[in-house]
């Protein structure tokens, strides 16, 4: 085990008991229990399902994603979602996006590049979702009023994002005459190699050029995370502070607190944040404990479950995950 590995898993387990700490600092336990054993069965189970239907979307939505041109296997991607998911449940550094990498790489015959941009560009869509789901619910409640720089901060951002989304489906070849100005100094080679790179990431916005692919794009972005509103409001159980504006609320910020890539699992990080996002909806501390607890439990153990199934039978070499991240992480890369 090298060094950056100790480093990563000994950060990520101190980020996780750090978090631990602050979320069962002021809450009573035995009352945290009864919350939680209070649930209802078919709540759970309905959130059992949840799970892997809004990461069944995200392999649909990965699909579109993919630059056609590249696409020589139809097969499902739903196995590999599963795997990334699970790997990142077990291990820090988010190793999960490495396998989906990968996977894809190997069985589908897509570049890392491609593979990686991919990832890249889901992740700023969910950040679009995430953000809106932000700042609706609080421009929309005065409870929430405390927030409103905040909430104005996330939808220029949103805007931002969709303004560069917007400038490249109608100027698509600039992004890469900035990148070939920018390394014609390099040695010939090098430059090649970039300029190939650079083209494989930027494929992966071939969908923006398809008005019906990108009516998919959003309508499975948006339901991706409505699959997690869904959960969060179940799991309310009839809560009078949340409603749909509420769960919206909550979503985010258990999206903010899984953006520390450290923890794995988002143990930890996921419960403090999350916990300080429901106590502005003015819940008790107990019932909003019992909430992040189950938000993240059943979820944790349901896409375990389910990635282990898909792991072994795929069959995947770990220490061919960990070269392929370092690759990625140095940007080295090459196929084969």
């Amino acid at each position: 085990m090298n060094k950056k590995t100790v480093l990563q898993i000994t950060g990520g387990t101190l980020l996780a008991a750090t978090g631990i700490y602050i979320f069962l600092k002021n809450v009573q336990i035995s009352d945290l229990w009864n919350e939680i054993l209070s649930t209802e069965l078919w709540i759970i189970l309905l959130v059992i399902i949840l799970n892997p239907v809004s990461l069944w979307l995200r392999s649909l939505r990965w699909r579109l994603l993919l630059p056609d041109k590249s696409c020589k296997k139809r097969k499902s991607l739903f196995p590999f979602v599963m795997i990334g998911f699970m790997i990142n449940n077990i291990f820090p550094a988010r190793l999960g996006e490495a396998a989906r990498a990968v996977l894809l790489w190997k069985r589908d015959e897509f570049t890392l590049a491609q593979s990686a941009g991919s990832l890249i560009i889901e992740r700023v869509l969910d950040a679009l979702v995430f953000l809106a789901f932000f700042f609706i619910p609080v421009f929309a409640r005065s409870d929430l009023n405390p927030l409103v720089v905040y909430a104005s901060i996330a939808s220029g951002l949103f805007c931002g994002i969709i303004l560069i989304f917007i400038f490249y489906s109608i100027s698509p070849g600039f992004g890469m005459r900035i990148i070939t100005s920018m390394t014609r100094f390099l040695p010939v080679k090098l430059h090649a190699r970039v300029k190939k790179v650079s083209k494989d990431l930027i494929s992966n916005l071939e969908w923006v050029f398809s008005g019906r692919k990108v009516f998919l794009v959003c309508i499975l972005s948006l339901s991706i995370i409505l699959c997690q509103v869904l959960i969060m409001l179940l799991l309310a159980n009839g809560e009078a502070a949340f409603g749909i504006l509420g769960s919206m609320f909550g979503v985010a910020f258990a999206a903010f607190g899984a953006v520390v890539p450290l923890s794995p699992g988002y143990i930890g990080t996921l419960h403090a944040v999350l916990l300080q996002g429901l106590s502005f909806l003015g819940i008790e501390l107990e019932k909003a404990g019992a909430i992040v607890i189950l938000y993240h439990a059943i979820g944790y153990f349901t896409v375990t479950a389910i990635g282990l199934y898909y792991f072994f039978c795929i069959k995947i070499n770990v220490k061919e995950l960990s070269d392929v991240r370092e690759k990625l992480e140095q940007g080295a890369l090459q196929e084969g």
